[in-house]
C-alpha cells in the first residue's frame, strides 16, 4: 500500500503540471465575420490567408493584428489582444508549483485572447462596384411608366417598348 502513494503523487504532479494547458490549452479558436461575407482575412503575425465566414486557431501567447480586404471595399483592420488570465497564475502557483508556472508561460496557456469573435463591416469604396441595390417598380404596365430607384452610384436605364 505504501508503494502506491509515492506512484500516486507522481502520476498527479505530471497530471497537474500545467492547469492552463490542462483548461483550455495553448490555442484559442476565434469566430471570424465579415460584412459583406467572403472577405480574405490575413493575421500579423502571419498564419495564413482565409476567407470570412471562418474560423482561426491562434497561439494565445500572441497579441494579433486581423487585415480584411474585399474588391470595392476599404480594408479594415482588427486587434486581438493577449492578456494573462490571473485564475490560471494563480491555480499554477497554488497547484503545481514552479512546474505549471514554468509550462504555462513557455507555451502561452495562461494567456487568453480578446475579444472572443471578430466581426467586421467593411466600408465601400467611392469607386466601388456599382449599386449596392437597385429597386424596379412598374406602377402601370399599360402606360408604362417605370420608377427605378438606386443605392450609391448613379444608374443609367434604357427602357424599350415591346409589342
Amino acid at each position: 500500500m505504501r508503494v502506491a502513494h509515492p506512484v500516486l503523487l507522481l502520476a498527479s504532479m505530471f497530471t497537474l503540471s500545467a492547469c492552463g494547458a490542462i483548461m483550455h490549452g495553448a490555442r484559442q479558436t476565434i469566430d471570424v465575420q465579415s460584412s459583406p461575407p467572403g472577405a480574405k482575412v490575413e493575421t500579423s503575425p502571419g498564419t495564413g490567408t482565409y476567407t470570412t465566414p471562418t474560423v482561426l486557431d491562434l497561439e494565445r501567447k500572441n497579441s494579433y493584428v486581423l487585415t480584411f480586404t474585399s474588391p470595392g471595399y476599404t480594408p479594415a483592420t482588427f486587434n486581438l489582444h493577449n492578456s494573462v488570465g490571473t485564475g490560471t497564475v494563480i491555480a499554477d502557483v497554488l497547484l503545481t508549483g514552479l512546474i505549471g508556472v514554468v509550462v504555462d508561460g513557455l507555451t502561452g496557456a495562461w494567456y487568453g485572447l480578446n475579444p472572443e469573435s471578430a466581426n467586421v463591416t467593411l466600408q465601400r469604396t467611392a469607386s466601388g462596384v456599382g449599386p449596392t441595390e437597385i429597386h424596379v417598380a412598374i406602377t402601370n404596365p399599360h402606360s408604362g411608366t417605370i420608377e427605378i430607384k438606386s443605392e450609391g452610384a448613379s444608374v443609367g436605364v434604357s427602357v424599350q417598348k415591346t409589342k
